[in-house]
């Protein structure tokens, strides 16, 4: 094989650490798929397998969605290990040593190994598919541990060098890639496997089912190169400091920082770019004075990573990030134990886009760079996580229809989003177009502005109809609470207001919601379960 000829992997990654939870009793959790979260693992994984090689990428997905997929999202990594091999022992030995590592990160994998990108994500997308699924079930019965299950079933797939078709008959056509469209209209000529898409006229598929098609096939079939959007191509920026003598005061520690930001801001700014990704590791030596016989000097590395919401080669700015990760994680240096190296490195970086101000929005322009900047320092001292913001959800249960995430994120190419630009985006809706902007006198009273986290139980007594006529806390719940549990009567209820859930959004919940007033003159918006009768505040009106 010569070195033109890359080879690939291909993985598709699950995640391993299934809830089982109540899986004998029939109780189910229902979790909210997280897409953002799904990215940021994806990119972060691939960064890591760069262990391996210095090219690794996450597939690029096509705007349609392809068929067998359930969502528009990347879900496998490519790596090319053309002329690695020879340094694990093999293409076999190279894959079983990353199922290895896999494994031990709680993955669960399925690694094809071929000519070309086609082909590799054929056959570990596609080679394993019917036995995936009991293979999964065994792990979450708990039938066999992830290390067991990879011991009996090492789920490498080898394609040899310059395969023919033969090799891939018997892979359904959803491995070549293909929108859905194209694939029901093949299922409708009864065109299932790619033995029987072979069978077919090459020159009649163009006209039939558009040239797409014909790509696909040469790129599984014959081995059609297609290139790999690599996570990072280039030489990492970085810079080293080692020291003579181990640092054990912090106040060094920063005029060192201060140094080795400037060296790498320089080094930034001489090509164009900015980080968009910090990674600064400090290399822990315990002191000779200290060091018992026999026992190892190194310690393990001080490592601080950082994610930035707009691309900066300011040093004055990265250095105060680094500054609130070190107050919130700082090195425990002392007499023992000190510094002997500092390491920060640029893993991530993109061109600085230059824009002109707009002549009477610059003000405004410079208070989202400081906004963003604020984000920035927030996230570096309290974790990424902890800053968000609340985007709307299409939800009729009221708990459910806002939802909190990070400020900032990865786009399905792995692009970071940019907090400025989204600070800069107009409003959803324009008011002044398409309603008044003057309320109308009941607008306040639909939804209460104090929302209760947790619903608190009442006891209700309705009339005949069932309209709520008294109510007080449930005694239970008055227990944690500093609202009285006296019965209060009811003078006004109005409702009920009918609120059922989705069905695809798990186990029903239908509910009936009055506002009621108290002769307290306290205005409550409450609820009665339908499934259970119970009775619960929801929200009060101010």
């Amino acid at each position: 094989m010569t070195a033109t000829q890359a080879k690939s992997i291909a993985g598709s990654l699950q995640k391993s650490n299934i809830n089982t939870a109540g899986t004998n009793t029939g109780d189910w959790t229902w979790i909210e798929h997280d897409t953002q979260e799904d990215l940021e693992e994806i990119y972060s994984l691939a960064e890591r397998l760069m262990q391996f090689s210095p090219l690794v990428g996450v597939e690029s997905i096509d705007k349609t969605l392809w068929a067998g997929r359930s969502i528009l999202q990347p879900q496998s990594i490519l790596i090319d290990i053309t002329g690695l091999e020879r340094w694990y022992g093999g293409e076999l030995a190279m894959a079983q040593e990353l199922q290895g590592w896999l494994t031990s990160e709680g993955r669960f994998a399925c690694i094809g190994i071929a000519d070309s990108l086609g082909q590799a994500w054929a056959v570990s997308n596609y080679a394993f598919r019917k036995q995936v699924t009991l293979w999964m079930l065994q792990i979450e019965r708990a039938e066999s541990s992830l290390p067991e299950s990879l011991k009996q079933n090492p789920r490498v797939e080898r394609i040899a060098s310059g395969a023919t078709w033969e090799a891939f008959r018997h892979l359904p056509i959803e491995s070549l890639r293909l929108d859905i469209e194209t694939v029901a209209k093949l299922h409708r000529l009864g065109i299932r496997s790619i033995e029987s898409l072979r069978n077919l006229p090459r020159q009649s598929l163009t006209s039939r089912f558009g040239s797409r098609l014909l790509e696909r096939i040469d790129q599984c079939l014959n081995a059609h190169p297609e290139s790999i959007s690599v996570r990072n191509s280039g030489e990492a920026l970085e810079v080293c400091i080692d020291f003579e003598h181990p640092v054990f005061h912090t106040d060094e520690l920063r005029e060192a920082l201060q140094d080795a930001i400037q060296q790498l801001c320089q080094k930034l700014d001489s090509i164009g770019h900015g980080a968009w990704r910090l990674l600064v590791r400090l290399g822990l030596e315990v002191s000779t004075m200290q060091l018992e016989q026999g026992a190892p000097r190194a310690v393990p590395s001080h490592v601080i990573q950082l994610g930035l919401f707009q691309t900066s080669n300011d040093a004055k700015h990265l250095l105060w990030l680094i500054d609130g990760c070190l107050e919130r994680n700082p090195p425990h240096l002392g007499k023992n134990l000190g510094i002997k190296q500092i390491l920060i490195q640029a893993p991530w970086t993109s061109p600085i886009r230059w824009k002109q101000n707009a002549l009477f929005d610059s003000q405004s322009l410079r208070y989202r760079d400081e906004a963003a900047k604020l984000i920035d320092g927030l996230a570096a001292r309290f974790g990424r996580n902890q800053v968000v913001g609340l985007s709307l959800v299409q939800d009729p249960i009221p708990e459910r229809q806002t939802k909190s995430k990070p400020l900032t994120g990865l786009r399905n190419d792995g692009t970071e989003q940019s907090t400025q630009r989204k600070l800069r985006k107009a409003p959803i809706e324009d008011f002044q177009k398409n309603r008044s902007m003057v309320p109308g006198t009941e607008s306040h009273w639909t939804r209460p502005l104090q929302l209760l986290p947790t619903p608190i139980r009442l006891d209700i007594q309705v009339d005949a109809n069932g309209t709520p006529t008294n109510g007080r806390l449930a005694s239970a719940a008055n227990k944690t609470s500093t609202a009285s549990g006296e019965l209060h009567a009811i003078v006004e209820a109005i409702g009920p207001e009918r609120i059922e859930s989705s069905w695809w959004s798990g186990p029903t919940i239908r509910r009936s919601y009055y506002r009621v007033a108290l002769d307290s003159g306290l205005w409550w918006w409450i609820y009665q379960d339908l499934v259970t009768l119970q009775w619960y505040l929801h929200g009060m009106f101010h």
